[in-house]
């Protein structure tokens, strides 16, 4: 058999395993763009029970302190009522919890096309069994701009700057699936619980620009967070994923 021959008969998989990158330009040098993310989000919606509306407005925001939830019921005859309690987001809800011990204390809030479902563990509904929607209020609700900067230095590794963060952080990248995906680790910081420190880790995926030659294009930010149980016995780790529809554009520097 020819060499030739030889050469034909490797698998396709182990072809592109051996030659992960051939023609893709690798990126070198300092990029830098900004990231545009939510700030305050306002949403807005009615609850039907008993034949009457209720409206509903839910208050998600970041402050210095932390992400702070507040939430709005206003009941026909009755009294407002306002409660206050913490956020997170996970991979496609965000999870709102209230320590006012009043039930339920923890809702789910669920992308669904242009709205969003407002959701408990157990359920809840409108008379009808329809789920309670919310819209964003786009008038109430703010974005804010970041600065956002990668640096790709020899032997694949990268220092990533992110928003107010004055710290570079260091990692190292690769080629996936023709695009670019780095890998960074945030500072370590001491644990409430443990003494030993904890890792948080953010996965970011780059592609080349097309319509802009020689700029980078920030597709998603995949964040790996550890954090140690309430009974304080197991660590464990969760993700979540920020998309860009309108990709971020970082220019060489």
């Amino acid at each position: 058999m020819s060499v030739s021959a030889k050469i034909f008969r490797i698998p396709v998989f182990l072809f592109f395993a051996i030659f992960p990158s051939c023609g893709l330009e690798e990126p070198e040098g300092m990029f830098k763009g900004h990231i545009e993310d939510w700030v305050n989000e306002v949403f807005d919606g009615t609850l039907t029970s008993a034949g009457q509306s209720s409206e509903i407005r839910l208050d998600l925001g970041q402050s210095p302190v932390g992400m702070v939830s507040k939430l709005i019921f206003r009941q026909p005859g009755k009294e407002e009522v306002v409660r206050m309690g913490e956020w997170e987001i996970g991979d496609g809800e965000r999870v709102i919890r209230f320590s006012d011990e009043k039930e339920p204390s923890e809702f789910f809030l669920i992308k669904r096309g242009a709205r969003f479902a407002f959701q408990t563990k157990d359920g809840v509904s409108n008379d009808d069994g329809s789920p309670i929607l919310l819209m964003r209020n786009e008038g109430l609700s703010r974005k804010g701009s970041y600065p956002f900067s990668i640096t790709f230095k020899k032997e694949r590794q990268v220092l990533v700057r992110a928003g107010g963060n004055s710290m570079d952080m260091p990692g190292e990248w690769s080629w996936a699936s023709g695009r670019i995906a780095a890998v960074v680790n945030l500072p370590a910081e001491e644990s409430a619980d443990e003494k030993d420190s904890h890792m948080e880790s953010y996965k970011i995926f780059l592609a080349w620009s097309e319509d802009d030659p020689g700029s980078l294009e920030l597709e998603k930010m995949v964040v790996l967070r550890p954090f140690i149980k309430k009974d304080g016995t197991k660590r464990q780790s969760w993700m979540s994923s920020l998309r860009f529809p309108d990709r971020p554009r970082l220019k060489p520097n």
